[in-house]
């Protein structure tokens, strides 16, 4: 009876065990195949780089194994993705700006100290140089050949990688931003004087345009096909590479940041109004996002899969491109910057609590979210893509660009979502049709999937009263047994006399 009893409880125990250690949840990939993207994080965090103080500005190579960070410490820094720094070096003052070349061979910073500093992979000073103001921004060409930076003092200055200053122009005020293209073959830059400006590689001025607005923040496409630029009178600017104004846009309030698609085809902005907003490259507002603080930085990945941004609410954002937002970390405190690798694989973001946060992308979660199995295939954007892409001086058409083993991300984003942009061509698709039944066949292991707990626990809490009940009756009939035992004991030593 034991051994009944034994063998009830244990397959009470095994449903109930069934039905707490469920194999789809604890191994998010099941037998079909499918991701469960609930058990999924769209990034996983390879290590919190702590500084002690203040992040102000972080800067990633190319395939994110390296990450540059300025303090407010007077700090310049090099991290490994596994959080270990490699070399510290302290200048004379706050470091506001920082770039890293793609190989990670070249670091440059600029300083309140008004110094604009070179330094290689292993942490030696090959040069410095003072100017005659603060430094705002600073950036290196991608194979480090070329820094240019901008400075309080009105300056922006061009240096070759050897440290020799090749020109400088001077602005009448202090140059707030500058973006350099991929090869150094051009500069932009804005500030205070509300202008934007092109440069070629010999100083030449391609353009200048006033915008009635100081310029807090610009960038441009890998070859300058595009500038945009972010102003104070709440404007967004596309200019094309003849300076041409391709349109402009009042999101409402200060704008801090702007980052461009690679193709052109979109431009994010971050504001003090607490949003994140895109464009497309027709000046239409497609979305524009909410957050509880302002937005410092904004950043489109290279391969247009998603975009990041920073905020003051202690949040670092990840959205689509149709604005929906698909992931979110606290990094404890304010942040100031944010950075995207050139394959796309690595975020980094810098925080007022001390450290920079380094995350990767978890490529499983990006295949299942966008439907595309090439992000497993970890064959991220080459710059060499890049050349390819903007070689004809003109921009892919919209939600079409070629990112390396990544194309029509914006597209797939639609699909993925179910909703369609503004500007997309709705007419019927026979291949979606046939998505679409795809996509309600799937729907049935959905299905039985949610009634298998409550059946499962049905049949649980059924095995275990039935058990009870069995138990029950034993003990009942033990007890009778037992006392039937006594009484007839009692007859048999009964004397006979009484």
């Amino acid at each position: 009876m034991r051994q009944s009893a034994g063998i009830w409880l244990l397959m009470a125990l095994g449903l109930l065990f069934g039905l707490i250690a469920d194999p789809g949840a604890a191994d998010p990939v099941t037998d079909s195949g499918e991701v469960n993207l609930s058990e999924l994080r769209a990034f996983d965090l390879l290590c919190k780089c702590e500084t002690g103080c203040i992040i102000n500005t972080v800067s990633l190579s190319s395939g994110g194994n390296y990450l540059a960070v300025g303090d407010f410490d007077h700090s310049v820094s090099l991290f490994n993705p596994d959080g270990k720094k490699l070399w510290n070096y302290t200048t004379g003052d706050v470091v506001y700006t920082v770039s890293i070349s793609s190989d990670g061979t070249r670091v440059a910073a600029g300083s309140n100290d008004k110094k604009v500093y070179f330094f290689n992979r292993q942490g030696n000073l090959l040069w410095n140089y003072e100017t005659g103001g603060s430094l705002n921004s600073v950036m290196v060409s991608s194979d480090g050949s070329y820094v240019a930076a901008g400075s309080e003092d009105g300056k922006l200055y061009f240096f070759n990688r050897e440290g020799k200053l090749l020109w400088s122009f001077d602005s009448g005020d202090s140059v707030r931003s500058i973006a350099i293209s991929r090869d150094g073959s051009y500069v932009a830059a804005g500030g205070s004087n509300q202008c934007i400006y092109l440069f070629d590689s010999k100083g030449n001025k391609i353009w200048e345009r006033k915008t009635g607005s100081v310029i807090n923040s610009v960038c441009m496409t890998p070859h300058a096909y595009y500038v945009a630029a972010g102003g104070s009178n709440y404007n967004v600017y596309l200019l094309n590479q003849k300076g041409e104004f391709s349109w402009m846009h009042n999101p409402a309030f200060w704008i801090s940041s702007v980052s461009l698609s690679s193709n052109g085809s979109h431009l994010a902005a971050g504001s003090f109004d607490d949003k994140i907003y895109l464009f497309n490259s027709t000046g239409t507002k497609l979305w524009d996002y909410r957050v509880k603080d302002d937005i410092y930085s904004v950043v489109i990945s290279p391969d247009a899969s998603f975009i990041a941004a920073g905020s003051w609410d202690d949040m670092l954002y990840v959205l689509d491109m149709e604005g929906n937002e698909f992931w979110n970390c606290s990094c404890e405190g304010n942040i100031n910057c944010v950075s995207v690798s050139l394959d796309s694989s690595v975020l980094a973001a810098g925080s007022d609590a001390g450290a920079a946060y380094l995350f990767e992308r978890n490529s499983t979660f990006f295949a299942q979210f966008f439907e595309d199995e090439r992000f497993l295939s970890g064959n991220g954007l080459r710059e060499s893509d890049l050349d390819t892409e903007l070689e004809t001086g003109l921009p892919l058409n919209e939600g079409t660009a070629t990112t390396g083993g990544i194309e029509n991300v914006v597209e797939i984003a639609s699909a993925s979502s179910g909703k369609v942009s503004g500007d997309t061509n709705n007419e019927e698709d026979p291949a979606a049709e046939s998505s679409g039944s795809a996509e309600s066949s799937s729907k049935l292991p959905g299905l039985l999937n949610f009634f298998k707990f409550p059946m499962v626990l049905l049949l649980a809490v059924l095995i275990v009263a039935l058990y009870l009940k069995n138990k029950t009756f034993k003990t009942r009939t033990r007890k009778v047994n037992s006392e039937y035992f006594e009484n007839l004991d009692d007859d048999i030593h009964r004397p006979e006399n009484q």
